[in-house]
């Protein structure tokens, strides 16, 4: 537990390995696994913060049958993940669990690196990735979290197996992140270490500065008036070289739109409105209120993320904490599609991708936890 607490803190704690909620990690013995619990943060994390499980009844999940419509299949899932739960408490395990199950190493750290998300959010990931690290990494191509992903991860790693004699260290998820496994955890760092080696020779440019600055507008002093249902939200603006490269124009801005993975939609949801700047103050404040009235209209919800032309971002939400969770998430969103350049070129999520994350009960339940 000591050293599951020690390599979850230090990657916790490293903004470019885990930004905001992100990731989790897990360490297995013969008969139980310790994971992070949903919600929990693995830069601060304790003992409290794992929840420990029953490997063999973990196993049910893995063989049994479950119901071909996806909410019940989801809920019938995690009813039998809570029942594999030996530890005291409340607390959820983490949606992965069972994937970190399968793995056949004694400690999983699962993270969704910045750099790594450049690769895996791109258009040419699989090629990528196959000439970065040959065929000792998996490649998984995008699969809907939960059940479906666990089958297709076990799938992947039986044909992994019987095609190289050993399981595999490195599984690489398109639009997601990276499963690093080993049984030490000195063994795990060179691992991350080698991967974060292998993409920096690929990527030829310095990132633009991200050393986020104050930004304030009328639109942030105003924000409450663009929309009744922002009437009791917060706001909050920055900009820094690395937003004004994406803000500059509505088409710079197109390379930045829409989530990459399913971490964006739970802090920022799936679409970022960008608004020009344009006309007198007056003008602006109009033109926004009728694109938040357009974006609530297309999407059925409110945007968290206001882009203004050449300046900056405003983020809006239910309180300052989560404001600042936001404009954390999608500053790594610029991020990733700035490094995805070096890749082929940023990859979003499908509308079909999106919408079941949108209407997942797991994530719902991150989005309330993140908030609390």
């Amino acid at each position: 537990m000591k050293e599951l607490i020690e390599i979850s803190q230090f990657y916790g704690k490293n903004k470019a390995f885990v930004i905001a909620g992100g990731g989790n990690t897990s360490f297995k013995d013969d008969e139980h696994i310790w994971i992070k619990a949903s919600g929990v943060a693995l830069e601060t994390i304790d003992e409290e913060g794992f929840v420990c499980l029953s490997r063999e009844m973990l196993k049910v999940i893995a063989l049994k049958s479950y119901s071909a419509d996806s909410n019940q299949r989801e809920a019938e899932v995690k009813a039998d993940l809570a029942k594999s739960i030996v530890s005291d408490g409340n607390k959820r395990p983490s949606v992965e669990t069972s994937m970190h199950e399968v793995i056949d190493y004694s400690f999983v750290v699962h993270t969704h690196p910045t750099k790594v998300n450049g690769m895996m959010c791109s258009n040419n990931a699989k090629q990528v990735c196959l000439e970065l690290f040959g065929e000792e990494a998996l490649f998984i191509p995008y699969t809907d979290p939960g059940y479906v992903l666990f089958k297709k991860v076990v799938s992947e790693i039986e044909s992994f197996k019987a095609k190289q004699g050993y399981s595999p260290k490195m599984i690489f998820l398109e639009n997601h992140g990276v499963f690093v496994a080993a049984n030490t955890i000195e063994e795990i760092r060179g691992i991350y270490n080698l991967i974060m080696q292998k993409l920096d020779s690929r990527i030829q440019v310095k990132l633009p500065s991200d050393s986020p600055q104050p930004y304030s507008s009328a639109l942030v002093e105003k924000v409450k008036e663009l929309h009744p249902g922002f009437a009791t939200f917060s706001a909050l603006g920055r900009t820094s070289d690395l937003i004004k490269h994406f803000v500059s124009t509505g088409n710079s801005f197109k390379k930045a739109d829409t989530s990459f993975s399913p971490d964006d939609i739970v802090y920022c949801k799936a679409h970022y409105l960008f608004l020009d700047k344009e006309g007198n103050e007056k003008n602006q404040i109009e033109e926004a209120r009728q694109k938040i009235r357009d974006y609530f209209s297309k999407y059925g919800y409110l945007p968290k993320v206001l882009a203004i032309e050449g300046e900056g971002i405003i983020a809006v939400e239910e309180n300052i904490k989560s404001a600042e969770n936001v404009l954390e998430v999608f500053t790594n969103i610029l991020k990733i599609s700035f490094y995805s350049e070096y890749f082929g070129g940023p990859k979003f999520m499908t509308k079909e991708q999106i919408a079941f994350i949108d209407n997942w009960e797991v994530e719902n339940y991150r989005r309330k936890m993140a908030k609390a």
